[in-house]
């Protein structure tokens, strides 16, 4: 065999071996992050069973605004694209990041301007921008 096709060989099954390696460290994490999810979706849930509601930053839930109206009059400016709704929550799901309950998958999000960047966000919803805000675990 070709000293070439031996080096590559080796390669190829050292980056085999390499990309199966799971760390136990992200699994405990991604553990974690999941029971947050559930813990704070089952919480939600219990408070009204058709919550229009989004997961992003692997556990932060936003809920639709009610009083769109008055985020309105504070001219919120978008700052940049978060990213889009991945999956369709359904019930009994795990929750999961950039899931939503009511919005359509690709529908796009994104972060808003100032001192209410990580409180609030802005969903396209055909033409015009809907305000979901944070719901903070520890208050539900």
């Amino acid at each position: 065999m070709n000293p070439f096709f031996k080096i590559m060989f080796v390669c190829i099954l050292l980056l085999i071996i390499i990309g199966c390696y799971k760390d136990p460290k992200i699994e405990g994490a991604n553990k974690i992050s999941q029971m947050e999810r559930t813990s704070t979706s089952e919480k939600i849930f219990k408070q009204n069973k058709d919550a229009d509601i989004l997961c992003v930053y692997g556990a932060r839930f936003y809920k639709r605004a009610e009083d769109q109206e008055q985020y309105k009059q504070m001219d919120l400016k978008i700052n940049h694209e978060l990213g889009e709704v991945r999956k369709e929550y359904k019930d009994g799901n795990i929750f999961e990041d950039y899931m939503a309950t009511k919005l359509q998958v690709g529908t796009k999000i994104f972060t808003i301007q100032g001192h209410m960047q990580s409180e609030l966000l802005l969903v396209k919803m055909g033409e015009k921008y809907v305000v979901y805000v944070y719901l903070n675990s520890k208050d539900l």
